[in-house]
């Protein structure tokens, strides 16, 4: 989108694995096996179109979408799917993937019901806001939010208990372990600015069975097994793990299990269960609404899209919608996709586009960049 922000998440695989083809039979049969086993709570189904779960609305299917209820199930179906070599998508808010026409030689996990949010808080100190100077005191705050908890659910909670730190991510599709894993960017706010913590289910360390384990085990002492892993930012990272559209989680075989952030709470009568003050919600809501209401000018919601097609380079001296519209490029079309006519840097579906339209699309505008310009745009989207 055009402040480069791009709630996905992003795809994993067995790097040592070598890719094969799913065969209906024997994927329903491994999906079985996940699904009785009694470490296991979710769904599973079978020859799934991805265009219901991505926002370019194109692609193929998935011969096997898995929904595990929590990361016990999470880690019992990586497992078994790892002792069948089978290579894994993670699957978040879909907004900046582009699933490939046929069917997909990998299983699927959808990370959505991984959406617990939780908040512990600390002593008030004195904090002032220039447009809300009734505020005088604001609460540390630590949240946690599972990598499944959509930025929309993630913006309302705050709002509900008076929580300030997202107001720049409002109207972001996507979840917290998208944003997370490729940093989002809004407004020129990264979204790791508030992050403290990722806990993440390391894929070179799960075994091929859980069958070791005890179910008490992995039930109550999850944390204590080898293959569950936290990355902690503080001042001795910060400046080399992270930087524009970048993450220490790009470089893992990983899928990231939930973030906590260090943030403020400006209700400090906000206890279990309790909404803050309406006048608070009211103030935190508004700021949202603001960068919502930009997002709806700037044409971000008219049509399938899947967010910022390009990253923006400094080097270039202007950001690649720019470019792309300086070249006269908006409203280019190869099949049923489309460079918005009315931004550069978005890529819409007008109904008909296929995964393969968009792939095209893509790689002709980076040409003709290329050509004209010599600079060499490098995507956002991933095409799986």
């Amino acid at each position: 989108m055009s402040c480069g922000d791009f709630p996905i998440y992003h795809s994993l695989f067995f790097q040592k694995c070598a890719i094969i083809s799913i065969m209906v039979s024997s994927i329903r049969e491994i999906g079985e096996n996940i699904k009785n086993s009694p470490l296991f709570i979710g769904d599973i189904n079978y020859d799934v179109p991805m265009s219901e779960h991505t926002t370019m609305k194109v692609g193929g299917s998935a011969p096997i979408f898995i929904e595990p209820e929590n990361e016990i199930s999470l880690a019992q179906a990586v497992s078994t799917l790892k002792s069948q070599g089978i290579q894994v998508f993670v699957l978040g808010g879909g907004s900046n993937t582009v699933v490939r026409d046929g069917e997909m030689q990998r299983a699927v996990i959808s990370m959505s019901r991984l959406n617990a949010i939780s908040i512990e808080s600390k002593n008030a100190a004195p904090f002032e806001i220039e447009d809300f100077p009734e505020v005088k005191e604001a609460a540390e705050i630590t949240l946690t939010a599972g990598a499944g908890v959509t930025i929309e659910a993630l913006n309302a909670w705050c709002v509900k208990y008076g929580i300030l730190g997202f107001e720049t991510f409002a109207g972001l599709p996507g979840t917290v372990g998208g944003a997370t894993f490729m940093n989002a960017r809004c407004y020129g706010t990264d979204f790791s600015t508030n992050i403290t913590e990722i806990k993440y289910l390391d894929l070179d360390r799960i075994p091929a069975s859980l069958e070791k384990y005890s179910e008490y085990d992995l039930k109550y002492s999850l944390d204590d097994r080898s293959f569950i892993s936290v990355y902690t930012k503080d001042e001795s990272n910060s400046g080399t793990d992270w930087g524009y559209k970048q993450s220490p989680m790009q470089k893992k075989n990983a899928v990231i299990l939930s973030v906590k952030f260090a943030l403020r709470g400006i209700d400090l009568y906000v206890t279990a269960g309790q909404s803050a003050s309406p006048r608070i919600s009211d103030y935190i809501w508004k700021k949202n609404a603001e960068k919502i209401a930009d997002r709806t000018e700037k044409g971000q919601f008219k049509a399938p899209s899947a967010g910022s097609v390009f990253k923006n380079n400094r080097d270039y001296g202007k950001p690649s919608g720019a470019i792309i519209d300086e070249l006269g490029m908006k409203g280019t079309k190869i099949g049923g996709a489309q460079v918005a006519p009315w931004h550069g840097n978005f890529i819409i579906n007008m109904g008909n586009a296929t995964a393969d339209d968009v792939e095209k699309l893509v790689n002709f505008v980076m040409e003709k960049v290329s050509e004209n310009t010599g600079y060499n745009l490098e995507p956002e989207i991933i095409f799986v």
